[in-house]
């Protein structure tokens, strides 16, 4: 694999991962309020909101068709993509990340819309519970391999 491609695997697993989702929630509630200029409507964020994360998932997906990457590569990226069909937790405990990040902005802005606000919320309370659900999957997925 090729300094690049690692880097790319790492995006989505570990500390890397977290630190790119937070970046991801940290930077939504700007880049709504840029797009929409002047927010109004928390309809409009969470509208937005959904289509960061169909973005999130859209581009890569583009990206694996057009690119040239290595088999190594794409055998990683086609687990985890079995790995998230087969387990919804994998996927919500994501959204703990991003919420991370948008309540970290919320915190560093002092700009307190009720929808951002509720957002993070939101994503903290479902990402912490895919989070919880996730590592008692795992913890009881390698018991069963040990024993």
């Amino acid at each position: 694999m090729q300094t690049f491609e690692r880097a790319l695997v790492a995006l989505d697993r570990g500390p890397i991962g977290a630190l790119y989702r937070v970046g991801v929630g940290f930077l939504i509630v700007p880049a709504w309020s840029y797009v929409i200029g002047r927010p109004e409507s928390g309809w409009s964020l969470i509208a937005f909101f959904v289509g960061v994360l169909l973005a999130l998932r859209v581009i890569p997906a583009v990206l694996r068709k057009v690119l040239p990457f290595g088999t190594a590569v794409r055998t990683i990226w086609a687990d985890r993509r079995q790995m998230a069909k087969r387990f919804d937790s994998y996927q919500w405990q994501k959204l703990f990340w991003i919420g991370i990040g948008m309540a970290l902005h919320a915190l560093q802005s002092r700009q307190h819309f009720p929808a951002a606000l509720a957002l993070a919320a939101t994503c903290l309370v479902a990402g912490a519970f895919g989070v919880l659900v996730w590592r008692y999957r795992v913890t009881r997925r390698q018991a069963r391999e040990v024993s």
